[in-house]
C-alpha cells in the first residue's frame, strides 16, 4: 500500500515494510510531553551495514520539541517530534514537516524504549487495527479515504479521534502484543 505520507515518512520508517496508522491529532498533549537529551544525535539501523548512509538525525527544538531529519536514499524527510508517557510507558509523536501545501498534518506513533546508546521502537500495527475496526466499527473514531481518487477499492485509514480518545484507546491495547509491529532497534551512530 502507497501512501504520499509514507513517501514522506520515507523513515521507512526506513525499516518500515508497510504502511503506517495516521491521525489527524497528535497522539500527546503537554501534560504527558517529557524531554530527554540522549535522544538527541544521529542513529542507525542496527541491522544495517557500517557503512550504510542511512540514518535519522534528532535534535532539539524549543524546550521539549525534537526535529527528526530522516536521510535515505540521499533523500532527507523531516518531522517534528514529541516524546511523551502514558503511564509508564514512551512514545514518539512524528509529524512530516515537509509535506505540500494541500496534506493535512498527520500525525503517526512511534513506542520506543530508551538505552544509552540505542533505542527500540515499535508502530501501531496498521494491520491488527484495520481488523479490529473491522469487526468493532466504533472502537475508535476513524475514516477510510480512497488512496486514489476514484477508487474505492483500495482505502486509506485515518484516525479522527481526538487526543484523549486515542491515548485511551492506546493504553487498553498496550499490552496486546499484536498491536504493534515487531521491534526494530537504532543504535547511536558512532563518530567518524
Amino acid at each position: 500500500m502507497k501512501r504520499s505520507i509514507l513517501i514522506a515518512t520515507g523513515l521507512a520508517l526506513t525499516l518500515i515494510t508497510g504502511c503506517v496508522v495516521n491521525s489527524v491529532y497528535p497522539f500527546y498533549t503537554a501534560q504527558e510531553e517529557v524531554f530527554d537529551p540522549a535522544l538527541a544525535g544521529t542513529w542507525v539501523d542496527s541491522d544495517a551495514a557500517k557503512e550504510a548512509k542511512d540514518y535519522w538525525q534528532i535534535d532539539q527544538s524549543g524546550a521539549k520539541g525534537y526535529l527528526l531529519a530522516n536521510v535515505e536514499n540521499d533523500q532527507t524527510n523531516h518531522f517534528e517530534a514529541h516524546l511523551f508517557r502514558l503511564k509508564e510507558n514512551t512514545f514518539l509523536d512524528l509529524c512530516p514537516t515537509n509535506r505540500v501545501e494541500s496534506q493535512l498534518p498527520l500525525h503517526f506513533l512511534l513506542k520506543i524504549e530508551q538505552a544509552p546508546n540505542s533505542f527500540q521502537f515499535q508502530m501501531l500495527d496498521l494491520e491488527w487495527l484495520s481488523k479490529l475496526l473491522d469487526k468493532e466499527p466504533n472502537a475508535l473514531r476513524h475514516i477510510l479515504i480512497p488512496e486514489n481518487p476514484g477508487n474505492t477499492n483500495s482505502l486509506q485509514l485515518v484516525l479522527t479521534a481526538d487526543t484523549a480518545e486515542l491515548q485511551k484507546f492506546i493504553l487498553t491495547h498496550i499490552s496486546d502484543t499484536n498491536a504493534f509491529t515487531s521491534k526494530k532497534e537504532m543504535k547511536r551512530r558512532e563518530r567518524l
